[in-house]
């Protein structure tokens, strides 16, 4: 069986990573392919994806903040499979001032880690350092969500009509 779908799956505390996975399945889901949208904690198997989008409010490891250990989980299947990683963030250092994580930013180390193929932080945090934490805290953009989920979308898409192309090249032959 080859595998078609894609699975967003994602760890939520307060929900705003649940409610940005459904802003990105959504996408995804309006380029036409098959999604399944879930919690990390419930997905014991990924046979029926061909690719995985996976959020978490932080990355880190020491907490398994990826949805009970996610990542360590299915690390086998997740090495077939093309995967992105997306992180509601803003903890910790390494974000510019539109919340696009920078190289030391844990989502981006976790990515190359694993051999993700991208990775975004979606959360931003006012620049001033004098304010409290939570007044820091901005509001998610969901027009980037939306663009990064389409940039998604239309690279299965792309690689769908290749193989597409590919099977009927083969059968004709």
């Amino acid at each position: 069986m080859n595998p078609a779908g894609v699975l967003v799956a994602y760890a939520s505390q307060s929900g705003s990573t649940a409610g940005i996975a459904e802003v990105i399945a959504s996408e995804i889901r309006r380029a036409g392919l098959s999604v399944d949208c879930r919690p990390a904690s419930e997905v014991d198997d990924l046979a029926a994806y061909a690719a995985i989008v996976l959020g978490s409010g932080v990355f880190l490891a020491h907490r398994g903040s990826d949805g009970g250990g996610f990542l360590p989980r299915h690390a086998a299947a997740l090495g077939t499979r093309r995967v992105w990683l997306f992180t509601a963030g803003p903890i910790g250092r390494g974000r510019t001032h539109d919340g696009v994580v920078a190289g030391d930013g844990a989502v981006m180390d976790v990515a190359r880690r694993i051999g993700a193929r991208g990775a975004a932080t979606f959360g931003a945090m006012d620049p001033r350092t004098d304010a409290d934490p939570l007044e820091r805290l901005q509001p998610v953009d969901l027009v980037r969500v939306r663009g990064w989920a389409r940039s998604i979308a239309d690279e299965l898409s792309a690689s769908r009509s290749c193989a597409t192309g590919q099977e009927r090249v083969a059968a004709a032959m």
